[in-house]
């Protein structure tokens, strides 16, 4: 075991997230609670496939998009399918204070292309619903390089009566 010098020493578990800090006199303490954060297993539970349900917004159109959108479209929703995690990196909540995400609490987007986004919410369990409100371009829908508040509203009132 290390030799600490400082009177107040701080360690962090990076399994339970949780910081203790210990004074001098604690330290014979250490090995035990060390041990016991060892003796901790941890167990993974995921939900049986089949508990999605897909819905799709009555203005969805897959027809006006490339092979590469609608196949990554598909591989999107077998993802969501199966599981609730992040699909790649652009895969994220839209902001609560822009109008989509404050009119449709919930409203996600996941980009398929750099140019090409899925928009989407995940609620309810057993079954879970995979709601779908479209694909769109980023300057279609006002979330480009130059943002359109009025068309994100507009799509926001349209988003807010699907699936009511």
């Amino acid at each position: 075991m290390p030799v600490y010098t400082k009177k107040l020493v701080q360690i962090s578990i990076p399994l339970c997230h949780h910081k203790y800090t210990m004074r001098l006199r604690e330290f014979n303490q250490l090995e035990q609670l060390l041990e016991s954060f060892q003796s901790v297993t941890w167990t993974l539970y995921e939900e049986p496939e089949g508990d999605t349900v897909v819905r799709t917004a009555s203005t969805f159109n897959l027809n006006d998009f490339d092979a590469l959108v609608t196949e990554k479209f598909k591989d999107f929703v077998e993802w969501k399918k199966l599981k609730l995690d992040a699909y790649g990196s652009k895969d994220y909540p839209m902001n609560s204070r822009a109008p989509l995400g404050s009119m449709v609490p919930g409203l996600m987007h996941a980009g398929l292309t750099q140019d090409v986004s899925v928009f989407y919410k995940i609620h309810g369990r057993k079954p879970r619903y995979l709601d779908i409100y479209g694909l769109f371009r980023h300057k279609d829908i006002g979330i480009g390089n130059t943002p359109n508040i009025k068309k994100q509203q507009k799509y926001a009132k349209v988003f807010s009566k699907e699936f009511a």
